[in-house]
């Protein structure tokens, strides 16, 4: 019988588990023996790659004893730096994509996630072991029946003890519980949100953030007796089943806050028990980051969403214009949660609210990475949209100080002094797949004292546009990037309001509403987008152009030059000030310069499902 909160692993007839472990253990081998090569000089050797698969990150590095432990996910490896020398001494091959580490709480083994491989590599670092550096267990869960993987696309990892590990599994939005001895999963957790990604233990909590967690935000659609010019403007029965009028002709639509829409942000366990103890609301929209300090205090890096600040494109109007080129609001929300319950959230804004915007080079994008100092009184942060560390003040929300680092930094690993004052931080840029080590003994002035590059064997020009895809300099105000719509090339589940043309009949007054689409795909899919209007390789007609035929604006033998498109109407209209926007060095509207969008037009042209 299952309990509350999680269900139990099903069994399968003896002889199918034997066919199981048996594929278990070829797979274990394999992984083990790709494990059992070192190379103490830091270097693959033939540097062969795969596609850039966008995985997600969550704590993707920490410190153990006189060794960093980082996740390098171009290159597939755990790579082992020496914290005192500043180099690396070991490289591990894991599965594909390693995302997550986290050292067992004896500190004998570390574990890596491993996000396209659907498993967790399991390593030994106990030095007095024979298999010292070596994969000697693979965790996964395959469906007897059908081979399929029930342990899909693995996020962040976190022990409750020596005995006892939960891994995140985002598309199934459950957290697996694993047997840490059996390598076996047990049962699961159901997180009643969007993909859960970021999980710690403390004392005897489990916290889990889901990422795509929304912000009760829809369009407003209801049947017609609920119209009431607010939170209702139309009818969905007749413009969306019926009619199916995706132009927004002839009715208002609106995107709006409805209190009836599920906000579960934060989710808190009993390790003891698994059983759910605590459920939050009100967060924020995209969560990245957890942290937990030693009184149970819980800290979350996250972007919310300003779609609705534009919403009311029909009732009023509303354009770009509305939305004052801030689509998010860069915060850290506090949750104070003690034995009986947690409190309301508190947001902490790490830059001035709407309509004042930060001074250039001032922004913190996408607060990602977090941790506590061990004295509860600092958070150390990376803004991954930015490429800076920063440290606040865990008590007030005030930023202190800040740091240029490496491109994208997704990764902290804190290390505090011996009275529990931060010390130094150790960060995972993630697409420049460097180490940052970082001086924050003075959290008024952090410094950069060494750099470290790990091995990567991504195509430049390929690395080149994944940075301008994350750039949140790439706006008008340095707060959000491309990759804060479409994060790791998949979308934020939100609706907005952009420049989307409206149609050319009657009734077409307003510009239509539009969920976010990935940019995953893209090849061979031409045009783009809802209305097949940028990247259009035919011509002839389309929603905005009903009755009339429109002209090509891209090549079809050149499927880069209708991602080029794509790019250079993004820059001109959703990430530029409508007001005042700029224009590159070709003299076309909106920021980053030709060889930046052309970078980041092939870029974006690469990415698979």
């Amino acid at each position: 019988m299952e309990e509350p909160g999680h269900s139990t692993a099903r069994h399968a007839p003896a002889g199918t588990r034997r066919r199981v472990a048996f594929a278990y253990a070829v797979l274990a081998c394999l992984a083990i023996g790709a494990g059992a090569a070192e190379d103490d000089e830091g270097s693959s050797g033939d540097g062969v790659g795969h596609p850039v698969f966008l995985s997600p990150h969550a704590r993707p590095l920490t410190v153990a004893g006189a060794f960093l432990y980082v996740a390098n996910t171009p290159a597939d490896t755990l790579d082992i730096v020496d914290t005192a020398s500043r180099t690396v001494v070991a490289r591990i091959s894991t599965g594909v994509d390693p995302v997550s580490v986290a050292v067992r709480p004896d500190g004998k083994e570390v574990w890596v996630a491993n996000h396209i491989s659907d498993s967790v590599s399991v390593i030994d670092i106990d030095p007095a072991s024979d298999t010292y550096r070596q994969v000697v267990a693979t965790v996964q869960d395959v469906d007897a029946d059908t081979f399929a993987t029930r342990f899909d696309e693995p996020v962040g990892v976190a022990f409750a003890s020596d005995d006892k590990a939960y891994v995140a599994l985002g598309p199934s939005n459950r957290v697996a519980i694993v047997d840490v001895a059996e390598r076996l999963v047990t049962g699961h957790l159901h997180i009643r949100a969007q993909d859960p990604r970021a999980i710690a233990v403390r004392g005897d909590r489990l916290y889990v953030i889901p990422f795509e967690s929304n912000n009760q935000s829809q369009l407003s659609g209801c049947f017609a007796s609920g119209i009431d010019g607010d939170t209702c403007t139309f009818d969905a029965v007749e413009h969306v089943f019926t009619n199916n009028n995706v132009l927004s002709a002839g009715y208002d639509a609106d995107i709006v806050t409805h209190d009836r829409v599920p906000d579960r942000d934060l989710f808190v366990f009993d390790t003891g028990t698994d059983t759910l103890e605590a459920t939050v609301t009100g967060v924020g929209t995209l969560l990245y980051g957890l942290a937990v300090d030693s009184e149970g205090t819980v800290f979350v890096a996250q972007a919310d969403a300003r779609n609705v600040a534009n919403g009311r494109a029909g009732t009023e109007g509303h354009g770009l214009d509305e939305m004052e080129n801030r689509a998010f609001l860069n915060q850290i929300t506090r949750v104070t949660c003690t034995d009986a319950a947690c409190g309301s959230p508190e947001r902490f804004d790490l830059e001035p609210l709407p309509p004042e915007h930060p001074e250039a080079g001032m922004a913190l994008a996408t607060p990602f990475g977090i941790r506590v100092s061990d004295d509860d009184s600092t958070l150390v942060v990376t803004a991954a949209g930015s490429d800076k560390l920063f440290t606040v003040d865990a008590e007030t929300g005030a930023v202190l100080g800040r740091v240029a680092v490496g491109a994208v930094p997704r990764g902290i690993a804190l290390v505090s002094d011996s009275d529990g004052a931060p010390s130094e931080a150790w960060v995972l840029n993630t697409v420049s797949n460097t180490v940052s080590l970082v001086d924050v003994a003075t959290t008024s002035s952090p410094s950069v004292t060494a750099t470290i590059a790990l091995e990567d064997p991504t195509d430049a020009e390929l690395r080149q546009g994944r940075i301008a895809f994350n750039d949140a300099d790439a706006s008008s105000t340095g707060t959000f990037s491309c990759e804060s719509c479409h994060p790791d090339g998949h979308t934020d589940q939100l609706l907005w309001v952009l420049a989307t043309p409206e149609c050319d009949v009657e009734g077409c007054t307003q510009i239509p509403p539009r969920l976010t689409m990935p940019v995953r795909g893209l090849r061979g899919t031409a045009p783009y987008h809802w209305d097949g209007i940028p990247g259009d390789p035919y011509g002839g007609r389309n929603t905005s152009s009903i009755n009339a035929d429109v002209a090509p604006n891209c090549e079809l033998d050149d499927q880069q030059t209708c991602t080029r498109f794509l790019v250079d109407g993004t820059m001109a209209t959703t990430m530029c000030d409508q007001a005042d926007c700029p224009t590159n060095d070709e003299d076309k509207a909106g920021l980053l310069d030709a060889e930046d969008r052309d970078a980041l037009a092939r870029f974006i042209l690469s990415i698979p499902y």
